[in-house]
């Protein structure tokens, strides 16, 4: 079934249902940590919920990503066009162009050092993503260049 599809009877089982406001919000972030390394689109966390029974629109699956990302708990990969859950320190997200997962390295001294530049360049509220696109161990093996 489609991420769009299943119409008013979909509905109709969700009808029933009270969920509290957090729902969305720990099931989007629950799917994501279960699938990392590998970054999810808006839309296949729709089609994930959607298994499991959970008919929700895109827009409200994508205003539960903007909560977690605005919460720190989550990141967008641009390079990847998916998001991964973020960890507890700023990190560098390195992106392999062919298997297409993420991996997080820690580097809490280099965020430091872009957080005061930006200070003394009067920024505030600055959130910092560094994306690295290249090839992983497993994957430059098989490409060797």
């Amino acid at each position: 079934m489609s991420a769009t599809g299943g119409g008013a009877m979909a509905g109709g089982r969700m009808a029933g249902r009270k969920r509290g406001a957090g729902f969305l919000h720990e099931r989007v972030l629950r799917l994501l940590e279960l699938r990392y390394p590998r970054p999810l689109t808006g839309l296949e966390l729709v089609e994930m919920l959607l298994d499991t029974g959970e008919v929700v629109p895109p827009s409200q699956v994508y205003r539960a990503l903007k909560r977690l990302i605005d919460a720190g708990e989550a990141c967008k990969v641009l390079v990847a066009g998916g998001y991964v859950p973020a960890g507890p320190a700023p990190a560098m997200l390195f992106w392999c162009r062919g298997c297409g997962t993420v991996h997080a390295v820690a580097c809490p001294e280099l965020f430091a050092r872009l957080e005061a530049g930006a200070t003394e360049a009067g920024m505030r509220d600055v959130r910092s993503v560094i994306e690295v696109p290249g090839l992983c161990g497993r994957c430059a093996g098989r490409n060797p260049a």
